[in-house]
């Protein structure tokens, strides 16, 4: 058995209205998008949520034994953050780290691997994800958000937050979205990625994952919006739970940001589909939802979406003023 022990997600503090970016191109858009502090990046950010799991959890850093972080956005050319947020949070000596990039469905892949530590080992691994989406002038510049989101995984536990009871996976090599450095992504034919991307992919591994159950709630790492609703095509009745309105487009970092968001108010005894999708195919994870909801301290995602502060559309392209680094430019 591999539990959800605890889960934490950060929001920055600054905010620009939708709107006010769009219009710069001449389009129109709703909500607010997430602009990381000038003193914020993807290390500071996953270890903000990590820590609010790590509270949840009752358990410090030093006991971790394994630490992993995803990311699409991670601007280092040669190693990731996983290493960087385990030592901020005293998991150094014996620990196993890993990264995990290059996909929308980083975070899921890594949330699977940390099951399958958990499985073998009986340790206890946390899984992070943070992302600071590139805003330049395309389509995607109003929607490019930020954010974090953590789960600490563990055998057992007296009242887990979850129990992950399901997995699947659909791996079609199918690769229609990409995105090089510091670049916002080039999207190709949605009619034909629905048929051949994620339309086979999510089904396939959503299937395997509930074998039989239908979830009551779900939360989706996709590209978009309309990606991530079409995704659950096959659950009409399914609450899609997402923070995309107040954040805006967090990479792979949305699914863990917005599965702690659902935990924050879950029942017990709810059936619960993750589902992250990304070039190459879909993972699909089900979870029991169970009564360790308490805080420990830790702040709720909604605190950090209701403590919001609206930056100018000027100030927004400041903060994600791109830095380079052996020639290529990154957030």
């Amino acid at each position: 058995m591999v539990v959800v022990d605890g889960h934490g997600g950060y929001v920055p503090l600054y905010r620009v209205d939708r709107s006010e970016v769009a219009a710069q191109h001449g389009g129109r858009a709703s909500g607010e998008s997430a602009v990381p502090a000038r003193d914020e990046n993807h290390v500071t950010m996953a270890s903000e949520a990590a820590g609010n799991a790590l509270a949840r959890a009752a358990v410090a850093g030093e006991d971790l034994d394994a630490v992993f972080a995803a990311s699409v956005t991670d601007p280092f050319a040669d190693h990731g953050i996983a290493a960087h947020v385990a030592y901020r949070l005293g998991a150094t000596g014996d620990v196993r780290t890993g990264d995990f990039r290059g996909t929308e469905r980083a975070a899921t892949d890594a949330l699977v691997a940390a099951r399958e530590f958990v499985r073998a080992t009986d340790g206890s691994a946390l899984v992070v994800a943070a992302d600071v989406m590139p805003a330049d002038s395309d389509a995607d510049a109003a929607t490019a958000g930020a954010g974090a989101g953590a789960v600490v995984l563990r055998p057992d536990a007296e009242a887990p937050a979850a129990t992950l009871t399901g997995l699947g996976q659909e791996t079609t090599g199918f690769v229609e979205r990409h995105r090089e450095h510091g670049e916002t992504a080039v999207a190709g034919d949605s009619k034909f990625e629905g048929k051949y991307g994620f339309g086979p992919a999510v089904g396939a591994a959503s299937e395997r994952a509930l074998d039989g159950e239908t979830p009551g709630r779900a939360v989706v790492g996709a590209p978009d919006p309309r990606t991530a609703r079409a995704a659950l095509g096959d659950f009409p009745e399914v609450e899609h739970v997402s923070t995309h309105d107040g954040v805006g487009d967090a990479g792979t970092a949305a699914v863990l940001l917005d599965l702690a968001h659902l935990l924050e108010t879950a029942d017990a005894d709810e059936t619960v589909l993750v589902v992250g999708y990304g070039a190459g195919g879909a993972d699909a994870l089900t979870l029991s939802t169970g009564a360790g909801v308490g805080d420990g301290g830790a702040r709720s995602v909604q605190t950090y979406l209701d403590a919001s502060e609206e930056v100018t559309y000027a100030k927004h392209l400041a903060y994600r003023e791109p830095v380079e680094y052996e020639g290529v430019k990154t957030p």
